[in-house]
């Protein structure tokens, strides 16, 4: 008789995810994990009692996938910058943030919804949800260091940029519409532009 296998919480996170990723958060469940999994659903009751904490894991879990993938391709890409008159590269980290997120959005559209667009996120307001992920601090001080502007000037403009970039990806998931990756930068970097040169 071959060992029983343990069905650990990673285990159930990430069929969790799999489940939201292919029908949508609703769509999760402990049946439907455990059928995935091939158990019983005690295994997950005992580790997630409710489904609200099974789903904030879910969630956390899809969040930190993000970190991961805007990580491993500002590690990978070294011509990705664009340079400004001065010859100076900026926005590397801004315009690989954009096409994780638009390819996210194009490819697995249920998990740009659970991210962006579900309640799983009871942060208060925008930008201190924002700021609780190190990409999104990392571009913070990319935008101070690139365009030499104050802190409170660099979250102003991070605001706008994030909240053009969610709608314009939010389309993209949830409509047949697509906008390309070059004109998703075109777009978001004129922003920045003309937001710093209107404020000189």
């Amino acid at each position: 008789m071959p060992p029983k296998i343990k069905t650990s919480s990673e285990m159930i996170i990430q069929a969790g995810y799999e489940l939201a990723d292919i029908s949508g958060l609703d769509n999760v469940n402990c049946r439907a994990i455990a059928a995935r999994l091939g158990c019983s659903t005690q295994p997950v009751f005992s580790r997630f009692p409710n489904m609200d904490e099974l789903k904030s894991a879910i969630f956390t879990y899809a969040c930190e996938k993000l970190e991961e993938e805007i990580a491993r391709r500002y590690e990978a890409k070294d011509d990705i910058a664009k340079e400004n008159a001065c010859g100076i590269k900026k926005n590397k980290l801004i315009i690989i943030s954009l096409q994780v997120i638009a390819d996210m959005a194009r490819n697995h559209p249920n998990i740009f919804k659970l991210i962006y667009l579900s309640d799983s996120c009871n942060i208060h307001s925008f930008i201190e949800d924002r700021e609780r992920y190190i990409t999104n601090q990392k571009i913070l001080e990319e935008i101070i260091s690139d365009y030499c502007i104050s802190r409170e000037r660099a979250l102003e403009l991070f605001e706008k940029i994030s909240l053009l970039t969610h709608g314009i990806c939010t389309v993209i998931a949830t409509t047949s519409i697509d906008y390309p990756d070059d004109k998703i930068e075109r777009i978001v970097i004129s922003t920045i532009d003309d937001a710093i040169g209107s404020n000189r």
